[in-house]
């Protein structure tokens, strides 16, 4: 006879306090934050606050069903409008979450007698849209044009008449380093393989008007779908998708996260239309600025890989990286401590986001906390 759920679940947390994988939810965090992916610190502008109050008046707190059935949505409609108008396309598409994105989206795209090619270390909801598809899934190293090339040409032979689609992160969302785009297209196209562009961290942050990493090299008409989300550089919450109009109506009709799940809240995208004004303004150009300025001021006394506002620091155990968050959380300072299996077994790390809200007398004491940090 089987264990009781309540003593499967103790025999499981068990194994993951033993391993230093154990989780609970904060109570409290630090007074001085590098944890969270505002990077643009605009989930708290009162231009975007403002929004969402009005939205909630005139639309009320929820949007009652999913978009099929919840009938016009002004909100929804006038933000697809704008976030089309940013990246480049013809259309876009809202969806509830950032995770369920993907989720909907390449199931949509691809089936059993297709390939999708994933990064090695991507993001665990474009794993699990991968696997929702039922596609044949193949791994390849990031920034690795040969073992991307490898993973093209084996699928050739193996699978020549499936569709191929290469699913990869701008700016990665654990490691901070920036794909290399150009590379990257050049095999989509050699190969006639469609190309998924997680901008999710890129977005806000990088390109003119902060339109993304694709944007910044000149290349977003060569990608198939820009993927990102509401909840990070544009302050608020849900996800996206912009791409042609024949692509978005086919998410419409098929991805089934978008299908059956209830629309995003009104005032959530009322917020993010607003951000985005914000991101696409004068404004937003100074906050890029000062962005920029915190990254620069934390590399220059750390020198890092790492150009953009994720900034990993790698220590040899989940102890070790344990013990490291508990020291600067004394010291009023929260980081986010990242175990497996967010990151692969031995990469354990400190995960520090830098942003626009945070002041250079902030980040000068993050510096010298972590040169404090023992060594472990």
């Amino acid at each position: 006879m089987s264990a009781s759920l309540t003593a499967h679940s103790q025999e499981k947390k068990q194994i993951r306090t033993s391993q230093g994988r154990q989780r609970s939810l904060p109570a409290t965090l630090a007074s001085l934050s590098f944890t969270d992916n505002d990077y643009l610190d605009l989930s708290r502008h009162p231009r975007v606050a403002e929004a969402a109050i009005g939205a909630i008046r005139k639309s009320g707190s929820g949007a009652r069903a999913a978009r099929h059935l919840g009938g016009p949505c002004p909100e929804h409609q006038s933000l697809e409008k704008s976030l089309a108008d940013w990246k480049g396309t013809e259309a876009a598409l809202v969806f509830a979450s950032g995770y369920q994105t993907p989720l909907g989206i390449i199931p949509s795209l691809v089936g059993t007698k297709d390939t999708v090619l994933l990064e090695r270390n991507a993001h665990a909801c474009l794993f699990d849209g991968a696997r929702l598809s039922q596609a044949r899934l193949r791994l390849f190293a990031r920034n690795d044009p040969n073992s991307l090339e490898e993973a093209l040409t084996s699928n050739q032979k193996l699978n020549p008449e499936g569709r191929v689609l290469i699913v990869a992160e701008s700016l990665h969302s654990m490691d901070g380093d920036w794909v290399e785009l150009s590379r990257l297209i050049d095999l989509k196209n050699r190969f006639g393989a469609w190309l998924l562009l997680d901008e999710a961290h890129a977005n806000g942050i990088t390109g003119s008007q902060g339109a993304g990493w694709a944007a910044e090299q000149g290349l977003a008409g060569q990608v198939d779908v820009q993927m990102g989300t509401l909840g990070k550089a544009l302050g608020s919450s849900g996800g996206f998708v912009a791409a042609s109009a024949s692509v978005i109506d086919h998410f419409l009709n098929e991805a089934r996260t978008f299908l059956f799940s209830t629309a995003p809240a009104p005032a959530a995208m009322a917020a993010a239309s607003e951000a985005l004004r914000l991101v696409r303004s004068s404004e937003g150009d100074r906050l890029r600025e000062r962005l920029g300025q915190n990254i620069r001021l934390f590399s220059t006394a750390l020198p890092s890989f790492q150009s953009g506002p994720i900034q990993p620091r790698v220590l040899k155990s989940n102890a070790a990286v344990i013990q490291a968050r508990d020291f600067l959380r004394a010291r009023g300072i929260e980081i986010a401590a990242i175990r497996p299996p967010t990151v692969p077994e031995g990469s354990a790390r400190l995960r520090l986001s830098l942003s626009a809200r945070h002041s250079e007398e902030d980040i000068r004491k993050l510096i010298v906390a972590l040169a404090e940090l023992p060594s472990v």
